[in-house]
């Protein structure tokens, strides 16, 4: 990773769609420089994927919750691997205090969240302790941008 790496990676945590000849004139450098740049990160994972960003609550998704959980530290594999498989879950994070573990989630409403991720959580061998907490408003929801010099 070097200075063009990190201008092409900011023009496109602003917009994944930008043409790669825009990018190009942004930086100076040739259109085939970024684009051998962009494929060359991609098959490192450098960049995960392009995407879009959704308004959650236009599509429905009415409730986002962050649950925190305690778990068996003997169990930790198994307890991540059976998390990552519930399609509600956003975002796993490992924590040092006060959970061992951070999920953001979101559903339709609190009845989804109560039967397609709590009761999952409650039964499932390795979790100790799962604390829920529920937004009511989000203020503020930005991706991870690199600045354009």
């Amino acid at each position: 990773m070097d200075k063009i790496d990190l201008e092409i990676l900011g023009y496109l945590s602003r917009n994944s769609r930008m043409h790669s000849t825009e990018i190009a004139s942004g930086i100076g450098v040739a259109t085939s420089t970024v684009h051998k740049r962009i494929e060359k990160m991609r098959e490192s994972g450098v960049i995960k994927e392009f995407t879009i960003k959704i308004d959650p609550s236009i599509v429905g998704l009415n409730a986002t919750s962050f649950v925190g959980l305690n778990i068996d530290s003997s169990k930790r594999i198994n307890v991540l691997n059976k998390l990552k498989q519930i399609d509600d879950i956003l975002e796993i994070y490992e924590l040092l205090e006060p959970y061992d573990i951070l999920l953001k989630v979101q559903t339709l409403d609190v009845h989804s969240l109560k039967q397609n991720v709590l009761q999952a959580l409650c039964g499932m061998d390795g979790v100790a302790e799962a604390t829920s907490l529920l937004t009511t408003k989000c203020h503020k929801d930005k991706p991870s941008t690199i600045p354009i010099e």
